[in-house]
Protein backbone atom coordinates (compact mmCIF):
# COMPACT_ATOMS: atom_id res chain seq x y z
CA UNK A 1 0.00 0.00 0.00
CA UNK A 2 1.85 3.57 -0.90
CA UNK A 3 1.13 6.51 0.88
CA UNK A 4 -1.36 9.38 0.24
CA UNK A 5 0.93 11.34 -1.65
CA UNK A 6 1.67 8.62 -3.59
CA UNK A 7 -1.83 8.06 -4.62
CA UNK A 8 -2.20 11.75 -5.20
CA UNK A 9 0.81 12.20 -7.51
CA UNK A 10 -0.44 9.23 -9.60
CA UNK A 11 3.26 7.92 -10.94
CA UNK A 12 3.02 5.34 -12.63
CA UNK A 13 5.58 2.50 -11.21
CA UNK A 14 7.89 2.26 -13.96
CA UNK A 15 11.84 2.89 -13.38
CA UNK A 16 12.42 5.89 -14.91
CA UNK A 17 16.46 4.58 -15.22
CA UNK A 18 14.82 1.45 -17.17
CA UNK A 19 14.34 2.45 -20.86
CA UNK A 20 11.41 1.02 -22.33
CA UNK A 21 12.00 -2.53 -23.92
CA UNK A 22 11.03 -1.72 -27.61
CA UNK A 23 13.03 1.45 -27.25
CA UNK A 24 11.96 4.93 -27.52
CA UNK A 25 9.94 6.77 -30.17
CA UNK A 26 10.73 9.95 -31.18
CA UNK A 27 7.68 11.52 -29.29
CA UNK A 28 8.54 9.50 -25.72
CA UNK A 29 12.09 11.61 -26.02
CA UNK A 30 9.69 14.41 -25.71
CA UNK A 31 11.44 16.95 -22.38
CA UNK A 32 9.07 19.59 -20.42
CA UNK A 33 11.86 19.80 -18.14
CA UNK A 34 14.82 21.89 -20.11
CA UNK A 35 15.01 25.07 -18.25
CA UNK A 36 14.02 23.77 -14.81
CA UNK A 37 15.43 24.30 -11.43
CA UNK A 38 13.14 21.97 -9.88
CA UNK A 39 13.87 19.13 -12.04
CA UNK A 40 17.41 19.91 -12.48
CA UNK A 41 17.69 19.33 -8.24
CA UNK A 42 15.36 16.53 -9.03
CA UNK A 43 17.94 14.87 -10.87
CA UNK A 44 16.82 14.94 -14.63
CA UNK A 45 19.38 16.17 -17.16
CA UNK A 46 22.43 14.37 -15.44
CA UNK A 47 25.32 12.92 -17.55
CA UNK A 48 24.73 9.81 -15.52
CA UNK A 49 20.62 9.21 -14.52
CA UNK A 50 20.22 7.86 -11.35
CA UNK A 51 17.02 6.37 -9.76
CA UNK A 52 15.23 9.80 -9.16
CA UNK A 53 13.80 10.63 -5.88
CA UNK A 54 11.00 8.82 -4.27
CA UNK A 55 7.64 11.12 -3.66
CA UNK A 56 8.40 10.56 0.30
CA UNK A 57 11.80 12.29 -0.10
CA UNK A 58 10.10 14.81 -1.75
CA UNK A 59 7.98 15.36 0.94
CA UNK A 60 10.08 15.20 3.68
CA UNK A 61 12.50 17.57 1.62
CA UNK A 62 9.21 20.08 1.31
CA UNK A 63 8.57 19.85 4.94
CA UNK A 64 12.09 20.15 6.33
CA UNK A 65 12.59 23.27 4.03
CA UNK A 66 9.74 24.89 4.68
CA UNK A 67 7.68 23.72 8.13
CA UNK A 68 10.40 22.70 10.00
CA UNK A 69 12.04 26.02 9.81
CA UNK A 70 9.01 27.91 10.63
CA UNK A 71 8.20 25.76 13.83
CA UNK A 72 11.97 26.28 15.03
CA UNK A 73 11.66 30.11 14.63
CA UNK A 74 7.93 30.53 16.31
CA UNK A 75 9.42 28.46 19.24
CA UNK A 76 12.76 30.52 19.29
CA UNK A 77 10.11 33.83 19.42
CA UNK A 78 9.24 35.96 22.15
CA UNK A 79 5.79 35.25 21.94
CA UNK A 80 4.27 31.94 23.50
CA UNK A 81 3.77 28.97 20.37
CA UNK A 82 0.56 27.35 22.00
CA UNK A 83 -1.38 30.36 24.38
CA UNK A 84 -3.91 33.17 23.87
CA UNK A 85 -2.92 36.45 25.21
CA UNK A 86 -4.33 40.45 24.96
CA UNK A 87 -1.27 41.09 22.90
CA UNK A 88 -1.43 37.77 20.50
CA UNK A 89 -4.80 36.69 19.10
CA UNK A 90 -3.13 33.87 17.38
CA UNK A 91 -0.35 31.54 18.55
CA UNK A 92 1.88 29.39 15.41
CA UNK A 93 0.45 26.04 16.71
CA UNK A 94 -3.13 27.69 16.35
CA UNK A 95 -2.83 28.69 12.84
CA UNK A 96 -4.35 25.44 11.27
CA UNK A 97 -3.61 27.50 7.40
CA UNK A 98 0.06 27.60 7.71
CA UNK A 99 0.26 24.02 8.88
CA UNK A 100 -1.59 22.70 6.25
CA UNK A 101 -0.10 24.66 3.57
CA UNK A 102 3.75 23.77 4.38
CA UNK A 103 2.58 19.99 5.81
CA UNK A 104 0.13 19.04 2.69
CA UNK A 105 -0.63 21.79 0.26
CA UNK A 106 3.32 22.85 -0.68
CA UNK A 107 4.98 19.42 -0.57
CA UNK A 108 1.64 17.52 -2.76
CA UNK A 109 2.39 20.61 -5.04
CA UNK A 110 6.00 20.36 -5.17
CA UNK A 111 5.14 16.39 -5.79
CA UNK A 112 3.11 16.91 -8.73
CA UNK A 113 5.61 19.25 -10.29
CA UNK A 114 8.60 17.33 -9.88
CA UNK A 115 6.96 14.10 -11.79
CA UNK A 116 4.76 15.50 -14.05
CA UNK A 117 7.23 14.96 -16.78
CA UNK A 118 7.58 11.29 -15.75
CA UNK A 119 3.58 11.01 -15.83
CA UNK A 120 3.06 12.72 -19.12
CA UNK A 121 6.03 10.46 -20.20
CA UNK A 122 3.99 7.66 -19.34
CA UNK A 123 1.03 8.15 -20.20
CA UNK A 124 1.90 8.92 -24.05
CA UNK A 125 3.81 5.72 -23.79
CA UNK A 126 0.86 3.42 -22.66
CA UNK A 127 -1.03 4.78 -24.99
CA UNK A 128 1.20 4.39 -27.70
CA UNK A 129 1.99 0.82 -26.99
CA UNK A 130 -1.67 0.05 -26.94
CA UNK A 131 -2.21 1.44 -30.30
CA UNK A 132 -4.66 4.32 -29.31
CA UNK A 133 -2.32 7.45 -29.97
CA UNK A 134 0.00 7.18 -33.64
CA UNK A 135 2.45 9.66 -34.94
CA UNK A 136 4.35 9.41 -37.92
CA UNK A 137 8.12 9.36 -37.00
CA UNK A 138 8.89 12.87 -38.59
CA UNK A 139 5.39 14.45 -36.73
CA UNK A 140 6.71 13.33 -33.79
CA UNK A 141 10.65 14.17 -34.25
CA UNK A 142 8.84 17.81 -34.90
CA UNK A 143 6.63 17.78 -31.98
CA UNK A 144 9.48 16.29 -29.62
CA UNK A 145 11.95 19.64 -30.88
CA UNK A 146 9.51 22.30 -31.03
CA UNK A 147 7.52 21.67 -27.49
CA UNK A 148 11.16 20.92 -25.90
CA UNK A 149 11.75 24.98 -27.08
CA UNK A 150 8.55 25.98 -25.74
CA UNK A 151 8.53 24.30 -22.52
CA UNK A 152 12.30 25.26 -21.89
CA UNK A 153 10.73 28.99 -22.70
CA UNK A 154 7.62 28.32 -20.46
CA UNK A 155 9.95 26.95 -17.47
CA UNK A 156 11.77 30.09 -17.58
CA UNK A 157 8.98 32.49 -17.76
CA UNK A 158 7.18 30.71 -15.47
CA UNK A 159 10.13 31.02 -12.91
CA UNK A 160 10.58 34.98 -13.40
CA UNK A 161 7.33 34.90 -13.41
CA UNK A 162 6.22 33.25 -9.77
CA UNK A 163 9.70 35.40 -8.49
CA UNK A 164 7.09 38.48 -9.06
CA UNK A 165 3.73 36.83 -7.70
CA UNK A 166 5.34 35.49 -4.84
CA UNK A 167 6.86 38.74 -4.17
CA UNK A 168 3.55 40.34 -4.66
CA UNK A 169 1.58 38.16 -2.25
CA UNK A 170 4.59 38.20 0.55
CA UNK A 171 4.35 41.59 0.67
CA UNK A 172 0.63 42.01 0.90
CA UNK A 173 1.31 39.37 3.92
CA UNK A 174 3.68 41.58 5.05
CA UNK A 175 1.05 44.50 5.35
CA UNK A 176 -1.80 42.25 6.71
CA UNK A 177 0.32 40.42 9.46
CA UNK A 178 3.62 43.30 10.07
CA UNK A 179 4.14 45.50 12.59
CA UNK A 180 1.98 47.59 13.51
CA UNK A 181 -1.11 45.73 12.64
CA UNK A 182 -4.27 44.56 14.43
CA UNK A 183 -4.33 41.03 13.56
CA UNK A 184 -2.25 40.89 16.26
CA UNK A 185 -0.57 37.68 14.77
CA UNK A 186 2.05 35.56 15.52
CA UNK A 187 4.63 36.98 12.97
CA UNK A 188 5.01 40.50 14.70
CA UNK A 189 5.14 42.09 18.07
CA UNK A 190 4.38 45.31 18.49
CA UNK A 191 6.29 47.60 15.76
CA UNK A 192 8.73 44.92 14.56
CA UNK A 193 8.20 42.44 12.68
CA UNK A 194 10.07 39.02 14.27
CA UNK A 195 12.25 36.56 12.49
CA UNK A 196 10.02 33.83 12.94
CA UNK A 197 7.85 36.53 10.60
CA UNK A 198 10.39 36.59 8.09
CA UNK A 199 10.39 33.29 7.37
CA UNK A 200 6.84 33.28 7.27
CA UNK A 201 6.78 35.40 4.57
CA UNK A 202 10.05 33.81 3.03
CA UNK A 203 7.36 30.27 2.90
CA UNK A 204 4.50 32.42 1.56
CA UNK A 205 7.01 33.57 -1.47
CA UNK A 206 7.96 30.06 -1.90
CA UNK A 207 4.67 28.70 -2.29
CA UNK A 208 3.49 30.86 -4.80
CA UNK A 209 6.30 30.95 -6.57
CA UNK A 210 5.41 27.24 -6.87
CA UNK A 211 2.32 27.41 -7.83
CA UNK A 212 2.60 29.81 -10.16
CA UNK A 213 5.13 27.48 -12.34
CA UNK A 214 2.64 24.46 -11.50
CA UNK A 215 0.00 26.45 -13.27
CA UNK A 216 2.25 27.69 -16.57
CA UNK A 217 3.19 23.77 -17.00
CA UNK A 218 -0.13 22.40 -16.87
CA UNK A 219 -1.33 25.27 -19.53
CA UNK A 220 1.41 24.25 -21.32
CA UNK A 221 0.46 20.61 -21.23
CA UNK A 222 -2.75 21.40 -22.24
CA UNK A 223 -1.55 23.14 -25.33
CA UNK A 224 0.94 20.33 -26.09
CA UNK A 225 -1.91 17.48 -25.98
CA UNK A 226 -3.85 20.12 -28.36
CA UNK A 227 -0.80 20.00 -30.64
CA UNK A 228 -0.55 16.12 -30.37
CA UNK A 229 -4.17 15.12 -31.08
CA UNK A 230 -3.66 17.81 -34.23
CA UNK A 231 -0.85 16.02 -35.67
CA UNK A 232 -1.56 11.92 -34.37
CA UNK A 233 -4.04 9.49 -36.01
CA UNK A 234 -6.20 8.83 -32.85
CA UNK A 235 -7.41 5.20 -32.94
CA UNK A 236 -10.08 4.94 -29.49
CA UNK A 237 -10.04 1.32 -28.89
CA UNK A 238 -14.25 0.68 -27.95
CA UNK A 239 -14.39 -2.43 -25.85
CA UNK A 240 -10.91 -1.28 -23.97
CA UNK A 241 -10.82 -2.91 -20.42
CA UNK A 242 -10.19 0.95 -19.03
CA UNK A 243 -13.59 1.64 -20.10
CA UNK A 244 -12.20 4.90 -21.60
CA UNK A 245 -11.60 3.61 -25.41
CA UNK A 246 -7.99 3.11 -24.26
CA UNK A 247 -7.88 6.73 -23.37
CA UNK A 248 -7.61 6.90 -19.52
CA UNK A 249 -3.49 7.25 -18.90
CA UNK A 250 -4.51 10.66 -20.51
CA UNK A 251 -7.63 11.32 -18.36
CA UNK A 252 -5.06 10.84 -14.52
CA UNK A 253 -3.39 14.28 -15.99
CA UNK A 254 -7.10 16.05 -15.60
CA UNK A 255 -7.67 14.36 -12.29
CA UNK A 256 -3.63 15.18 -10.72
CA UNK A 257 -4.61 19.40 -11.62
CA UNK A 258 -7.70 18.85 -9.63
CA UNK A 259 -5.77 17.10 -6.51
CA UNK A 260 -3.59 20.35 -6.41
CA UNK A 261 -6.60 22.53 -6.85
CA UNK A 262 -8.50 20.65 -4.39
CA UNK A 263 -5.51 21.13 -1.55
CA UNK A 264 -5.56 24.49 -2.58
CA UNK A 265 -9.37 24.98 -1.18
CA UNK A 266 -9.13 23.39 1.57
CA UNK A 267 -6.23 25.62 2.01
CA UNK A 268 -8.83 28.86 1.71
CA UNK A 269 -11.34 27.05 4.05
CA UNK A 270 -9.21 27.00 6.84
CA UNK A 271 -7.58 30.05 5.68
CA UNK A 272 -11.61 31.52 6.21
CA UNK A 273 -11.84 29.42 9.47
CA UNK A 274 -8.74 31.00 11.53
CA UNK A 275 -9.11 34.51 10.21
CA UNK A 276 -12.80 34.80 11.11
CA UNK A 277 -12.22 32.59 14.22
CA UNK A 278 -9.30 34.47 16.02
CA UNK A 279 -8.64 37.35 13.81
CA UNK A 280 -10.24 41.16 12.92
CA UNK A 281 -11.12 40.59 9.96
CA UNK A 282 -11.90 43.95 7.63
CA UNK A 283 -14.64 44.03 5.46
CA UNK A 284 -13.10 44.28 2.07
CA UNK A 285 -12.02 40.81 2.92
CA UNK A 286 -15.45 39.42 2.69
CA UNK A 287 -15.22 40.25 -1.49
CA UNK A 288 -11.68 38.38 -1.57
CA UNK A 289 -13.64 35.40 -0.39
CA UNK A 290 -16.54 35.37 -2.59
CA UNK A 291 -14.35 35.69 -5.72
CA UNK A 292 -12.00 32.49 -4.39
CA UNK A 293 -15.16 30.39 -4.10
CA UNK A 294 -16.45 31.49 -7.34
CA UNK A 295 -12.86 31.10 -8.96
CA UNK A 296 -12.96 27.39 -7.33
CA UNK A 297 -16.76 26.27 -8.51
CA UNK A 298 -15.71 27.66 -12.30
CA UNK A 299 -12.22 26.36 -12.19
CA UNK A 300 -12.94 23.01 -10.62
CA UNK A 301 -14.18 21.36 -13.53
CA UNK A 302 -12.16 23.47 -16.48
CA UNK A 303 -8.55 21.98 -14.76
CA UNK A 304 -10.22 18.36 -15.35
CA UNK A 305 -11.15 19.08 -18.27
CA UNK A 306 -8.87 21.27 -19.77
CA UNK A 307 -6.18 18.91 -20.67
CA UNK A 308 -8.59 16.35 -22.64
CA UNK A 309 -10.71 18.15 -24.35
CA UNK A 310 -7.99 17.47 -27.39
CA UNK A 311 -9.18 13.53 -27.19
CA UNK A 312 -13.20 14.19 -26.56
CA UNK A 313 -13.23 15.41 -30.81
CA UNK A 314 -11.40 12.06 -31.73
CA UNK A 315 -13.44 9.98 -29.37
CA UNK A 316 -16.87 11.58 -30.61
CA UNK A 317 -15.79 10.77 -33.94
CA UNK A 318 -15.63 7.19 -33.07
CA UNK A 319 -18.90 7.32 -32.19
CA UNK A 320 -20.83 9.69 -34.16
CA UNK A 321 -19.38 8.38 -37.83
CA UNK A 322 -20.39 4.56 -37.38
CA UNK A 323 -24.07 5.64 -35.68
CA UNK A 324 -24.03 7.49 -39.19
CA UNK A 325 -23.53 4.82 -41.39
CA UNK A 326 -25.35 2.55 -38.90
CA UNK A 327 -28.70 5.22 -39.76
CA UNK A 328 -28.09 5.63 -43.38
CA UNK A 329 -28.06 2.02 -44.31
CA UNK A 330 -31.61 1.62 -41.83
CA UNK A 331 -32.83 4.40 -43.89
CA UNK A 332 -31.83 2.61 -47.33
CA UNK A 333 -33.37 -0.88 -45.79
CA UNK A 334 -36.67 0.65 -44.75
CA UNK A 335 -36.96 2.57 -47.90
CA UNK A 336 -36.73 -0.70 -49.45
CA UNK A 337 -39.28 -2.90 -47.42
CA UNK A 338 -41.41 0.04 -47.54
CA UNK A 339 -41.55 -0.55 -51.30
CA UNK A 340 -42.34 -3.77 -50.72
CA UNK A 341 -44.68 -3.78 -48.02
CA UNK A 342 -47.92 -3.08 -50.53
CA UNK A 343 -46.76 -7.00 -51.54
CA UNK A 344 -45.87 -8.52 -48.81
CA UNK A 345 -42.38 -9.60 -49.72
CA UNK A 346 -40.70 -9.10 -46.69
CA UNK A 347 -38.39 -12.28 -45.28
CA UNK A 348 -37.51 -13.82 -42.07
CA UNK A 349 -34.21 -12.28 -42.92
CA UNK A 350 -35.14 -9.00 -43.82
CA UNK A 351 -36.59 -8.26 -40.30
CA UNK A 352 -33.17 -10.41 -38.81
CA UNK A 353 -31.23 -7.29 -40.81
CA UNK A 354 -33.13 -4.53 -39.51
CA UNK A 355 -32.62 -6.23 -35.60
CA UNK A 356 -28.94 -6.71 -35.96
CA UNK A 357 -28.83 -2.87 -37.56
CA UNK A 358 -30.53 -1.97 -34.31
CA UNK A 359 -28.58 -3.36 -32.11
CA UNK A 360 -25.48 -2.17 -33.77
CA UNK A 361 -26.73 1.25 -33.72
CA UNK A 362 -27.42 0.41 -29.94
CA UNK A 363 -23.81 -0.71 -29.36
CA UNK A 364 -22.07 2.36 -30.76
CA UNK A 365 -24.05 4.97 -28.72
CA UNK A 366 -22.86 3.32 -25.82
CA UNK A 367 -19.57 4.08 -26.76
CA UNK A 368 -17.23 6.76 -24.67
CA UNK A 369 -16.96 10.12 -25.70
CA UNK A 370 -14.40 11.29 -22.51
CA UNK A 371 -10.74 9.59 -21.76
CA UNK A 372 -11.99 8.69 -18.46
CA UNK A 373 -14.06 6.09 -16.50
CA UNK A 374 -16.62 6.36 -13.78
CA UNK A 375 -13.83 5.41 -11.27
CA UNK A 376 -11.96 8.31 -12.57
CA UNK A 377 -14.99 11.03 -12.28
CA UNK A 378 -16.25 9.44 -8.98
CA UNK A 379 -12.59 10.80 -7.56
CA UNK A 380 -12.75 14.11 -9.50
CA UNK A 381 -16.15 14.67 -7.56
CA UNK A 382 -14.94 13.64 -4.37
CA UNK A 383 -11.58 15.92 -4.43
CA UNK A 384 -14.13 18.75 -5.76
CA UNK A 385 -16.48 18.93 -3.03
CA UNK A 386 -13.76 18.21 -0.39
CA UNK A 387 -13.30 22.22 0.05
CA UNK A 388 -17.50 22.79 -0.67
CA UNK A 389 -18.44 20.68 1.98
CA UNK A 390 -15.80 22.34 4.25
CA UNK A 391 -16.95 25.79 3.87
CA UNK A 392 -20.66 24.29 3.86
CA UNK A 393 -19.94 23.13 7.33
CA UNK A 394 -17.90 25.65 8.91
CA UNK A 395 -20.82 28.30 7.42
CA UNK A 396 -23.19 26.06 9.01
CA UNK A 397 -20.72 25.45 12.42
CA UNK A 398 -20.95 29.67 12.67
CA UNK A 399 -24.54 29.90 12.33
CA UNK A 400 -25.09 27.14 14.92
CA UNK A 401 -22.55 28.60 17.54
CA UNK A 402 -24.66 32.04 16.92
CA UNK A 403 -27.67 31.07 17.84
CA UNK A 404 -26.63 28.87 20.70
CA UNK A 405 -25.08 31.77 22.05
CA UNK A 406 -27.86 33.97 21.80
CA UNK A 407 -29.94 31.27 22.97
CA UNK A 408 -27.58 31.71 26.23
CA UNK A 409 -27.69 35.41 26.24
CA UNK A 410 -31.81 35.32 26.19
CA UNK A 411 -31.60 32.57 29.39
CA UNK A 412 -29.93 34.73 31.30
CA UNK A 413 -31.65 37.51 30.95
Amino acid sequence: MGSPLEKLAEVPSMDLADPPAKGPSPLLALDTTAGSILHRLAGYHLPVRPKFPSVTVIYLVAVAATYVPLLLAAWLSPLPIAALTPTLRLPFLYDWNVAFMFVVSFPLLLVLTITDQHTLAASLRQVQMDGTVSVPDDSAASLSSIWRKKFRSVNIGAQVFGIGIGGVVAFLNYIAYGPNSDTRYWTAAGDRMLPAGLVFLFCIFLFYWLVSIYVLRSLATSLFLKDLVAHAEIRTLPFHPDNSAGLRPVGHLGLRNQYALTVYGVNLVLLIWVSFRYLNVPSSLYGLIVAAGAAYVILGPLVFIGPLLPFRAAMLRTKTEPMSEVAQRLRIELQRLRKQLPSGQITKEDLELIDRLRKLGAVFNELPVWPFDAGTLRKFLTAYVIPILGAAGLSLAKSLWILATKGVTWFHI
